[in-house]
């Protein structure tokens, strides 16, 4: 049983990470064709990528939005944390089943409900539609984050300050907000993330804005070039290292708080 139960943990190892080594290694391939055998290797790829505007302009789109939206997700997803964890008020079950049930809704139906509600709402497609929408959707992992740091902290330590005096907004500033500092940054991180790897939504209310995701998909159509090869690995690269780092941080707060 157990060999069986590593096999198949092999398998999906696989079948998750195949597809993206293959892009990594056709992005040293000398030849434009993605075809085995392999005829040489090359970094020109990377180089025309890096040279490359259009694609440069879509990754710099990309970075535009994935920072606000990263920063809109971590101060309400830490303000629904905090009410979450914090404070006891009717409909409090409620509103944490709302907050993860887009983990259960299809991509495609948020997306459709969010282009109504924009048109509903007069906001035009572009890049304040994307942060927005994006925003809704990467919300949930940010509480989550957040909050699985917030009810590893000690309640004592906020009730000690407010014995001595500190009133409520000092007892946040100055205790709370320190211990929750690494949730915050790990928080941000995984929703800067997320947000470089969101298509559907993104390509429902992009406009005429055209992020990276975006951008290959429609290049996905006709052809690709070995060049978005390349400059896709040095973005997985990049997200491996925000994931990375995330981690660290998320220990570093679990190892603070015992």
């Amino acid at each position: 049983m157990e060999r069986l139960l590593k096999s198949y943990f092999i398998l999906v190892l696989a079948l998750m990470y195949l597809p993206v080594l293959v892009i990594v290694l056709f992005s040293f391939n000398d030849s434009e064709f993605m075809a085995f055998p392999i005829t040489g290797l090359t970094l020109d790829w990377y180089a025309q990528a890096i040279d490359d505007n259009r694609l440069i302009g879509g990754f710099l789109n990309t970075l535009s939005i994935a920072a606000p939206t990263a920063a809109i997700s971590t101060t309400f997803g830490a303000l629904a944390a905090l009410a979450l964890t914090r404070f006891r008020f009717r409909g409090r079950l409620v509103f944490a089943a709302l907050l993860v049930v887009p983990f259960f809704i299809p991509k495609i139906i948020l997306a459709v409900s969010e282009v109504i509600a924009m048109s509903l709402t007069g906001i035009p497609h572009g890049v304040g539609a994307i942060i927005a929408a994006q925003s809704l959707v990467i919300l949930p992992f940010s509480v989550m984050v957040i909050a699985s740091v917030l009810v590893r902290l000690d309640r004592r330590l906020e009730e000690a300050a407010a014995d001595l005096g500190a009133n409520g907004w000092q007892v946040f500033t100055r205790v709370l907000l320190p211990l929750m500092r690494n949730g915050l940054v790990a928080s941000f991180f995984i929703a800067f993330v997320l947000s470089t790897a969101e298509y559907v939504v993104t390509s429902f209310v992009s406009g005429r804005t055209q992020p990276l995701s975006v951008m290959i998909a429609s290049d996905f159509r006709f052809h690709l070039s070995p060049k978005v090869y390349a400059l896709a690995t040095l973005i997985v690269l990049g997200n491996l290292l925000l994931v990375a780092v995330s981690e660290v941080v998320r220990r570093r707060a679990k190892g603070a708080l015992g």
